[in-house]
């Protein structure tokens, strides 16, 4: 009896700690992200949503044409990463609704998920943003998943403006965010 009631606490707690893996955490952070090379998405549409509109192999994240950048890095077998989506989603409408959709771009890295996980996930949430494999997981380094970053570009890199890991905060949150940041760049 007694080892069934320490299975079955040791079952709680490793339960509690997966529920509770995702759980919001932000810092507003660090310098200028390292140099990450992506894949050039082979829709036309979403090439020149990032400022691209010439055919090339592969871009560099500091080339993207905007002034932030949100990066989700998500792992499609992830069920905080699945929920995360529509939040996303909402956050996407939300920028294009407030006419920031200039100036704001989104983008999606599969960290560990092959280009089938990443086309699979991005059809399933209905997502409109250009996402892309990562399947060996070595293009950004991540303390948790899901993991967004918001990044101010620059001439000289792109600068993390703050981390979200897990939870985002509500999207009219993340909005005035975003106008403050945009107001200190104009």
């Amino acid at each position: 009896m007694r080892l069934y009631r320490s299975i079955i606490f040791t079952l709680v707690l490793a339960g509690c700690a997966f529920l509770f893996s995702g759980c919001a955490t932000s810092h507003k952070t660090r310098d200028v992200v390292r140099t990450i090379s992506l894949d050039m998405p082979t829709d036309y549409r979403m090439a020149s949503y990032l400022g691209f509109f010439k055919p090339r192999k592969s871009f560099l994240l500091t080339e993207i044409k905007t002034d932030i950048l949100i990066a989700n890095i998500f792992q499609s077998r992830c069920p905080h990463c699945r929920g995360l989506a529509e939040s996303l989603n909402e956050i996407y409408d939300l920028v294009e609704k407030e006419g920031l959709f200039h100036k704001v771009k989104f983008i999606g890295l599969g960290y560990g998920d092959d280009s089938i996980e990443v086309e699979d996930f991005k059809k399933r949430y209905a997502i409109r943003f250009p996402m892309f494999a990562d399947p060996l997981a070595n293009k950004v380094k991540v303390k948790n998943i899901p993991a967004i970053f918001i990044l101010k570009m620059t001439p000289t890199g792109a600068k993390v403006l703050y981390e979200y890991y897990g939870v985002l905060p509500k999207a009219k949150d993340l909005i005035e965010t975003l106008r403050s940041e945009l107001d200190s760049v104009s």
